[in-house]
């Protein structure tokens, strides 16, 4: 006789919480990369779909995953220089800092022509911050690289880029956050 697997025996309305929990988890990191929220929440649900044994506190073990995720993410990113080494054209580095801007590469099919409309809307320190935030610095390297006293000013500064670009791009509506 087989037995049942512990995944199989939660609730769909268990595994909706833990998602839940673990999106919300994933979002409280303020670690630029360029996986978003969604996608660590996603891969610490799979993980723990693997597991053979239930965690005793499945909500604790999702916020090690997740910590773990960024962690290694982070790794990665430093051991290839600390940023983005991706060959990219100019038009392709506007459309990463719009994605970025406006927090869903998915929204970019409905703006292509006006990206670079947009980014002439910016001014020059503001491209300078959309573009390291862009290539994966977290908002400690920007304010350094910058001359920023400090990170907060530099989130300040991304929180009014993306307000001003979802303006232009006439976003405010479509996605509030």
């Amino acid at each position: 006789m087989d037995e049942m697997r512990w995944q199989d025996q939660q609730s769909a309305e268990q595994w909706d919480a833990w998602l839940k929990f673990a999106r919300t988890l994933s979002k409280a990191k303020k670690v630029n990369t360029s996986l978003g929220a969604e996608d660590y929440a996603s891969q610490a649900i799979e993980i723990l779909l693997q597991q053979e044994k239930k965690p005793i506190n499945v909500e604790g073990w999702l916020a090690l995953t997740i910590k773990r995720q960024y962690i290694h993410r982070f790794r990665k990113i430093q051991a290839r220089g600390g940023a983005s080494t991706r060959e990219l054209s100019d038009e392709d580095w506007e459309k990463e800092m719009i994605s970025h801007a406006v927090g869903s590469p998915s929204l970019l099919w409905r703006v292509k022509e006006s990206v670079s409309e947009v980014l002439d809307q910016l001014n020059l320190k503001e491209k300078e911050i959309l573009i390291l935030a862009a290539a994966g610095y977290d908002n400690h390297d920007i304010a350094m690289h910058l001359g920023y006293k400090n990170n907060k000013i530099v989130a300040t500064r991304l929180g009014q880029i993306e307000q001003k670009v979802k303006t232009a791009l006439n976003l405010n509506e479509l996605n509030p956050n």
